[in-house]
């Protein structure tokens, strides 16, 4: 396997610079995919706790609608 400096003499002296550009390109793109892992990760989370919420409500309607005193209690609308 041969280096960086053999495979492109004419690129020598910069080849710090190439190596380090590399790194920062890397750690640019791992901060990409850590963010959009995140916000799906959030997106999903604020689904299922709104499919949540909208479940809870329907339990309460009809737990409402089974109790003869609670039904009483709330308007119709």
């Amino acid at each position: 396997m041969s280096n960086f400096s053999d495979r492109y003499p004419e690129y020598k002296a910069i080849e710090h610079h190439i190596r380090r550009a590399r790194a920062e390109r890397s750690v640019a793109i791992a901060h990409m995919i850590a963010g959009a892992a995140e916000a799906v990760i959030r997106g999903t989370k604020r689904l299922f706790d709104s499919m949540g919420d909208g479940l809870a409500a329907e339990r309460d309607r009809r737990a409402i609608e089974a109790d003869p005193f609670l039904k009483r209690s709330v308007p119709r609308y």
